[in-house]
């Protein structure tokens, strides 16, 4: 492979920034009509690939996986804390299945293709991981919300999970029962449990 020197493109950077400034502070009308082109021409762009992808896809094409993999970082990442207890824990069991899945491909292949599966595993954890840390704050939170307001129903658990700590009277099993939903710090349990 070829290496690029960098050095010299950042010096080329560096002295071309302020020619740059300069003409956008004396020619504002033909900077912002440059930049509108230009964002027209990516947004075009990003269409067309978009509208190739949505072929591929109905055609059949692209691997199921990938398309969920789009679906986690675009859709659901984002939107973590609008889902309940039972749809992060239905997520990440998918997450576990596909890591699994991609673990099996990778014992029955050659080991040419192993980064490409040690980069899809990778990829699948970083996902797992960031459900698991939702899953681990949102029950800490709703877990203290149920047990300082003896009124407050929660739409993220189950009405199970929240009269079960408010039905435990020793304050070591609220501690041992928030403990086993969150995994926290005992010593922060007992401090905000008290």
């Amino acid at each position: 492979m070829v290496k690029i020197p960098i050095k010299p493109i950042m010096n080329v950077a560096k002295n071309a920034t302020p020619i740059v400034t300069e003409y956008v502070k004396k020619h504002p009308g033909k900077t912002l009509s440059i930049i509108s082109v230009a964002g027209k021409a990516s947004k075009e762009f990003l269409d067309k690939k978009e509208a190739r992808f949505e072929k591929k896809q109905n055609k059949g094409k692209i691997h199921y996986r990938k398309i969920q993999h789009l679906k986690y970082h675009n859709e659901i990442l984002p939107k973590l804390d609008t889902y309940s207890y039972i749809q992060l824990n239905s997520f990440k069991q998918e997450v576990e299945t596909y890591i699994k899945q991609i673990n099996q491909e990778e014992e029955n292949q050659l080991a040419i293709n192993k980064p490409l599966h040690t980069k899809r595993i990778k990829s699948w954890d970083q996902i797992r991981i960031q459900i698991e840390d939702k899953i681990k704050t949102k029950n800490y939170e709703e877990l203290l919300k149920a047990f300082n307001s003896p009124s407050y129903e929660s739409i993220y658990f189950d009405a199970k999970v929240i009269n079960g700590i408010r039905s435990i009277d020793d304050t070591k099993e609220v501690h041992n029962y928030v403990y086993l939903y969150t995994e926290k710090d005992i010593k922060n349990i007992e401090i905000d449990f008290s």
